[in-house]
């Protein structure tokens, strides 16, 4: 078949890659069901809503609704559906670094959302014996753990209550990892670096903190390139490809890179056409999967003809994918322990699809 390569930037996955440790899936997308370039222009086919918008696309992407509105992500599902076998964890199955998320929303489950560096600790308190701020805290706590009346109010002192707990626990095992097991790895500086790198310590962290299964949410942004394309996205990834390869580093450092996987969702790929100085929202497009547990060194799916007009662009060089975004997060759900039974929990849409699993996971 023909040849294929990575942006010069990114020699850090193309690294993973010959080493087996990475996978691309190709032109994956949000699909309600298979659909053809004469079944999307007669419109015989169920389409995800509102194509090449960013905010519906990320949210097709990462709660795989399909054309039914959804409140939950398939992380969420995944977090409720295995939820009495990690009870006695002391972080919730799902964390996040960058905020609040569709992707981690659940019905019965809570995700824990922290900064980049960790919890963000609550300012004007202080835990040193004698100080004011210390007395602060103390007084805060008393208000926090007094008897209320009304549900509403005791609902609220909990949340607090727990907010605080959380803050205490999870700080102290980042510490405690980052003072036992201090890393070789050198992450970049970026965003995305330091998300991952405080990823890593909190696996450090697993024991102290009982966890047994985890997912957690890093993200980055810039990649809209309708200007600037080609100065901008070298850069762009460059530092995608360096912050992942220096994750997996130190998986292989804390001897846990079969047990970690580290997978990309993007809004969708960019038009073959340009609009002056960049590209425009598209359609499918390649996703990286990188980890010990990879079928690495390979291809998944099936890669387009880049061809204006040709059998699968709807327009301007936008790609109709032929692998779904269900069939995606199927495959990864059940490597983290989904079983065959629930996955069309996860993944609503996957009954439409033959393959229920891609093969990129072993």
């Amino acid at each position: 078949g023909p040849d294929f390569g990575l942006h010069p930037t990114m020699g850090g996955v193309q690294n993973l890659f010959e080493a087996g440790n990475a996978a691309f899936v190709t032109n994956v997308g949000p699909l309600v069901e298979p659909t053809t370039r004469d079944q999307y222009f007669n419109g015989s086919v169920t389409l995800p809503p509102q194509l090449f918008s960013h905010n519906d696309q990320q949210d097709q992407w990462t709660s795989l609704r399909g054309s039914v509105p959804s409140k939950t992500g398939w992380a969420g599902r995944m977090a409720d559906l295995i939820r009495d076998g990690v009870a006695g964890q002391q972080m919730a199955t799902n964390a996040s670094l960058f905020g609040s998320n569709l992707f981690q929303s659940a019905d019965e489950t809570v995700a824990y959302v922290m900064g980049p560096n960790g919890p963000v600790p609550f300012t004007g308190f202080s835990t040193t014996p004698g100080d004011i701020l210390n007395e602060q805290r103390l007084a805060f706590l008393r208000v926090v753990d007094a008897a209320y009346d009304s549900v509403y109010e005791r609902g609220f002192a909990e949340v607090q209550r727990r907010a605080i707990d959380a803050a205490d626990t999870v700080s102290t095992a980042i510490d405690n990892a980052r003072d036992a097991n201090s890393l070789n790895t050198v992450f970049p500086a970026s965003q995305l670096g330091v998300q991952l790198e405080t990823v890593a310590y909190l696996i450090a962290a697993r024991d102290a903190l009982q966890m047994q299964r985890q997912i957690f949410f890093v993200a980055v942004g810039g990649f809209d390139s309708h200007d600037d394309q080609n100065q901008n996205q070298p850069g762009l990834l460059g530092d995608v490809s360096d912050a992942i390869a220096a994750f997996h580093d130190a998986t292989v450092e804390l001897n846990v890179s079969d047990s970690v996987t580290a997978f990309t969702q993007s809004d969708f790929g960019r038009t073959l056409t340009s609009n002056g100085d960049g590209t425009d929202h598209a359609w499918g497009g390649n996703q990286l999967v990188v980890g010990g547990a990879v079928n690495g060194r390979d291809l998944y799916g099936s890669y387009p003809l880049l061809q204006i007009g040709g059998p699968e662009d709807v327009g301007g060089g936008r790609m109709i994918p032929s692998t779904s975004a269900d069939q995606y997060a199927a495959t990864l759900a059940r490597w983290f322990g989904i079983p065959d039974t629930d996955l069309d929990i996860v993944a609503p849409n996957l009954g439409n699809f033959s393959q229920r699993d891609l093969g990129f996971m072993i």
